[in-house]
């Protein structure tokens, strides 16, 4: 069966690299693609970011509240109460992004690096799209909990401010009155809120 799209050419115009302490990382690739509709020929043309994914942890204290962080983001000039998140670890190829880790080891990373917290247990609970219609990048969304207190590891230019475990009724609460607006974390936490309770076992 013919394939109805088909892309007969690719520009990348930009990539995203940024300094960190393990180097240079390449995070995503900004590219100019002319896709040609195979039935009726039309061709269209659009940007799009070819990106690796990206974990979002919801992890548990052992009393069961779930620990966010207060974290400055650049583009929007604020500090934002978010989960903690981080993207796999990529490379170029063909034009596009491939993880060169897994969503389990980039999940088990990211948390220890911003927040100083290691987990025993880390549970897939989900996925989604960030924002299909200019992106392929997925967010992989794991509970994480048996929470061991070690050091943060903060990456260069990253900011954050705090971490601290909130109740059901305080993010329900905060969510409610737009304290928590980052699209992601509010994708974690429906997860969360519509999953049974998550013991210090994972279970």
């Amino acid at each position: 069966m013919k394939k109805e799209y088909e892309w007969i050419e690719v520009d990348t115009v930009y990539r995203e690299i940024r300094g960190s302490k393990h180097g240079d990382e390449l995070r995503w690739l900004v590219n100019r693609e002319t896709i040609r509709n195979t039935q009726s020929g039309e061709t269209i043309t659009r940007a799009t970011i070819r990106h690796p994914g990206i974990c979002v942890m919801v992890p548990y204290a052992d009393d069961g509240r779930i620990m966010l962080m207060r974290q400055y983001r650049y583009a929007v000039d604020r500090a934002l109460w978010e989960l903690p998140a981080g993207t796999l670890e990529g490379r170029e190829k063909d034009q596009r992004m491939i993880a060169v880790e897994t969503p389990e080891a980039c999940a088990a990373r990211e948390l220890l690096e911003e927040t100083g917290f290691e987990a025993s247990v880390i549970d897939k609970a989900g996925q989604c799209y960030a924002m299909p219609g200019m992106s392929d990048e997925m967010i992989h969304v794991f509970f994480a909990s048996g929470l061991t207190k070690r050091e943060q590891a903060l990456d260069i230019g990253e900011v954050i401010y705090e971490v601290r475990p909130h109740t059901i009724e305080e993010l329900k609460g905060m969510i409610e009155k737009g304290d928590i607006c980052d699209a992601k974390t509010l994708v974690g936490l429906f997860l969360a809120f519509n999953a049974q309770p998550v013991a210090e076992s994972g279970g």
